[in-house]
């Protein structure tokens, strides 16, 4: 081995190593706290280290705005980096000094390797100034870069470049090319990893801290009364389970049959919060059928809302709650008879512009109420949120206060 050679197996082995902290840097873009195991020790550990840097402004292309919240778009530079020296790699260590007639692309590479050190240059000088955190892991990768280009620099063509036939060949090209491509996928691959599992550590404290504050039902229930009112636009011949009498709070639910979300709060509903409030309760039902997700959601709204026509709305909405998962095999004849309706009728009424109309002014109070999801739950007019619904606390607090009230007006509870 000659020393042109041997420079050039330096120089891939500076453009490996320079690699593998390109993609410990991608991790930590990903994952803040990332386990970059032999150089775990380089980076300063917290907020102040390479994290910092990584996860700044400057750390995609392009660059985010000034004091702009991280939004997760745009190219990592890291991974950039990543792809820059997996090629100097493949070019050092798996094609090395090319033939007379095949320089050119030695010089190619080196105008490359310059391109990339103004790159090194720039980001060292945003680190040191505009960032003002050190990133020992980048500079020991902008290390390796000028390494490699005064290694370059040295092996490059020195008299005038001939194109010609020689090493290295089309196919050894192709398997450099597809060398890189490789690491790439699997340097890919290797961040999705870490994206999730951020994405797994954020929603477990997220979660930790929902739970702490579900457990806090003073917070709750000032969270709810936080949120605006809204007039619910309730009609008298909506469907309510009317057995109110007096002073009363009013529950209105939008909601989807085919849902699961909305099956299991009719659970919860009829299970945990209907009890608490011993008959003082008026729940609405107003419709409002996700069709982008549950393709049988308004063939099911059109049933329930035929059968209120005949009062047995309630009565269907039970029969319709353990068949969600089948609607679209459903014998609304059938359905209809079972229940003790007309059934010529309740199928004729299913398709009646009436039905349509109401079921279409539910779905535009809901987009005004900006409902997102189902169900939609408002208690006298505020939104319950899925945090809040879910604490039988928050339920028992609300129905104190009613029957403090009721109380204080005579009234039995």
């Amino acid at each position: 081995m000659n020393r042109n050679q041997g420079l050039a197996w330096v120089a891939g082995i500076l453009a490996l190593i320079a690699a593998w902290t390109s993609g410990s840097l991608l991790m930590l873009h990903a994952e803040k706290d990332a386990d970059l195991g032999l150089l775990a020790g380089i980076c300063a550990a917290g907020d102040e280290g390479c994290a910092s840097v990584v996860n700044s402004r400057w750390g995609v292309l392009p660059f985010e705005k000034e004091g702009q919240e991280r939004s997760g778009e745009g190219i990592p530079v890291a991974a950039l980096g990543f792809l820059y020296y997996a090629l100097l790699a493949a070019w050092y260590l798996l094609i090395g000094i090319p033939d007379r007639g095949r320089q050119w692309l030695a010089r190619a590479v080196l105008w490359f390797n310059g391109f990339g050190m103004l790159g090194s240059i720039f980001y060292t000088g945003v680190m040191l100034w505009a960032i003002g955190t050190p990133c020992y892991l980048c500079l020991l990768t902008h290390g390796c870069n000028g390494g490699i280009l005064l290694i370059s620099w040295w092996l490059r063509p020195r008299e005038i470049v001939q194109r010609g036939a020689g090493v290295p060949s089309i196919r050894l090209l192709l398997a450099a090319t597809s060398a890189v491509i490789l690491a790439c996928v699997a340097q890919y691959q290797i961040h999705q990893v870490g994206l999730e599992r951020s994405l797994t550590s954020a929603l477990r404290q997220e979660s930790v801290v929902l739970r702490k504050l579900a457990e806090d039902v003073e917070k709750l229930e000032t969270l709810h009364r936080s949120q605006a009112k809204i007039d619910t636009g309730v009609r008298d011949d909506d469907p309510i389970i009317d057995d109110v009498g007096g002073y009363h709070y009013q529950l209105v639910i939008f909601s989807d049959v085919e849902c699961p979300n909305c099956a299991r709060f009719d659970q919860y509903l009829k299970d945990t919060i209907l009890p608490i409030w011993s008959g003082h309760l008026e729940v609405v039902w107003k419709h409002f059928p996700n069709t982008a997700e549950h393709p049988n959601a308004m063939r099911g709204a059109q049933a329930l809302e035929a059968a209120r026509l005949q009062g047995k709305f309630w009565e269907l909405r039970e029969w319709l709650l353990p068949r969600r998962t089948t609607l679209g095999a459903i014998r609304w004849e059938d359905a209809a008879t079972a229940l003790g309706m007309d059934a010529n009728r309740f199928v004729e009424d299913m398709s009646s512009r009436s039905v349509s109309t109401r079921i279409g002014q539910d779905m535009a109070l809901a987009r005004k109420a900006s409902i997102r999801g189902t169900p939609g739950v408002y208690l006298n007019g505020r939104m319950v949120s899925r945090l809040v619904r879910r604490s039988a606390g928050f339920w028992e607090i609300q129905s104190e206060s009613l029957r403090e009230f009721r109380t204080s007006k005579g009234q039995d509870w």
